[in-house]
């Protein structure tokens, strides 16, 4: 029997799931409100996760990162399929809750969500960390939680082709299918651009429209082409027309007379 073979840099870790999630606005929070509203985003996230049946993952974590205005959480991906339903809509309502039982003083809290997918060593650094938050920082996930807001939700969730692909179209969610989902392209400046796919809580594609840096050829055939410019309308001939004026002098000298002949033709 061959000796075992020492680990060599280039074996390939084990795939771990990863969810990110970052609060909407609030680095413009005065800072004396920050730790209030961390401190609810977190007692609410345990609650959704406990909800969605990630409660030991939630409690267990084998890794975990705070970025101040969120966090980064790596779990078995066995269990992806539940980071993308049903947590996202247990979140939403979860959020909501507090959003109408709030003080007016008291900043609201919505959030945008990334997914993905990758191997990681057990120091968890590598690309696919790395993919996550650039996905959650792209232009395709801030415009969505800022439509997401627009229509009532509190909830932007962004996932990976990756995801997609292992979750979503072999229809391991419980409720959601790969038309609750609108292809779009994440982009962040000179780092990344891949293709990834939005879903907001209790909306459908169709109302969120295109997100920002879409490149798919779906949402291309989307959008219908400009209307022609409506013809300027002919205007309606006047019922009578005046066809000839006639002024006519009777005579050079002595009294002077003056005829004007106007003959209609009736239209």
């Amino acid at each position: 029997m061959d000796a075992q073979q020492p680990d060599d840099v280039r074996d390939i870790p084990d795939y771990q799931a990863l969810v990110v999630i970052d609060m909407k606005g609030y680095s413009k929070v005065p800072s004396h409100r920050m730790p209030a509203m961390r401190g609810d985003l977190d007692h609410m996230l345990a609650t959704a996760f406990a909800e969605s049946g990630l409660g030991r993952e939630w409690e267990e974590r084998a890794y975990w990162s705070d970025t101040g205005d969120g966090c980064i959480l790596a779990l078995p991906v066995r269990r992806m399929w539940r980071l993308v339903d049903p947590l996202p809509e247990i979140l939403d309502g979860v959020l909501a809750r507090h959003d109408r039982e709030r003080l007016a003083s008291t900043p609201e809290i919505r959030v945008r969500m990334s997914v993905h997918v990758g191997p990681l060593p057990d120091s968890y650094r590598g690309d696919p960390i790395n993919d996550a938050c650039r996905l959650i920082d792209s232009d395709a996930a801030r415009d969505a939680v800022d439509k997401a807001r627009a229509l009532g939700s509190y909830v932007a969730l962004v996932i990976s082709e990756a995801v997609f692909q292992a979750v979503v179209r072999p229809r391991r969610t419980t409720r959601l299918t790969e038309h609750d989902f609108l292809p779009t392209r994440a982009e962040v400046k000179n780092k990344y651009s891949e293709t990834a796919w939005v879903h907001v809580p209790r909306r459908s594609p169709a109302d969120l429209g295109t997100p920002a840096g879409d490149g798919s050829e779906r949402a291309a055939e989307a959008v219908p082409p400009p209307a022609a410019p409506a013809a300027s309308p002919t205007p309606a001939a006047p019922r009578f027309a005046i066809e000839t004026v006639g002024n006519i002098i009777d005579t050079p000298q002595g009294d002077l007379s003056f005829t004007q002949d106007f003959r209609r033709s009736g239209r």
